[in-house]
């Protein structure tokens, strides 16, 4: 935007002076992998590659504790683990809709900040049990906010991550 001095992509992410070249390259690549699971969202269809960028910076200075946004009182914060099981659940069983898709010809950061309005309206509507507008929630929040964050009731019904657990070698 004209008159507008944006901060070049990324550049809120670079490691201090003294970390190694290895650092950035390994930062390169969770940027690329990020961003290419940002597109696998039917609402990223539309956004260029500023607007996913500006997406993918949103989403690690939230992981940062320092930088993150404060959670307000009712809601939770989801963390990487319960998004995952969120994802793998929805993979399994849920389907996008037309409604997840950004309509041609219309300004997708406009059409998401009213999607994301309107899931958020939603959400004190709807039962908590609704997982395609919790998927659709989470896909929405990752790309406009960063984190994601819902109200109590629709965390107690969301899949349990599985738990790793380390065995013991057997006995001899």
């Amino acid at each position: 935007m004209p008159g507008i001095k944006r901060k070049a992509a990324g550049s809120g992410d670079v490691p201090d002076a003294g970390a190694g070249e290895a650092s950035l390259a390994s930062l390169a690549v969770r940027r690329e992998r990020l961003k290419a699971s940002l597109l696998s969202f039917p609402e990223a269809a539309a956004l260029d590659e500023l607007q996913l960028d500006d997406a993918a910076d949103r989403i690690f200075k939230e992981y940062d504790p320092s930088t993150a946004t404060p959670t307000p009182e009712g809601m939770v914060r989801l963390d990487d683990d319960s998004i995952i099981a969120a994802f793998s659940f929805a993979n399994l069983l849920l389907t996008s809709t037309a409604e997840d898709e950004p309509p041609a010809g219309v300004d997708p950061l406009v059409w998401l900040d009213e999607r994301r309005q309107a899931l958020d309206e939603a959400t004190k509507r709807s039962e908590p049990n609704n997982s395609r507008l919790v998927i659709a929630k989470i896909r929405v929040d990752l790309l406009t906010k960063g984190y994601v964050e819902l109200p109590k009731p629709y965390v107690e019904c969301m899949p349990v991550p599985p738990t790793v657990r380390a065995r013991s070698p057997p006995r001899t």
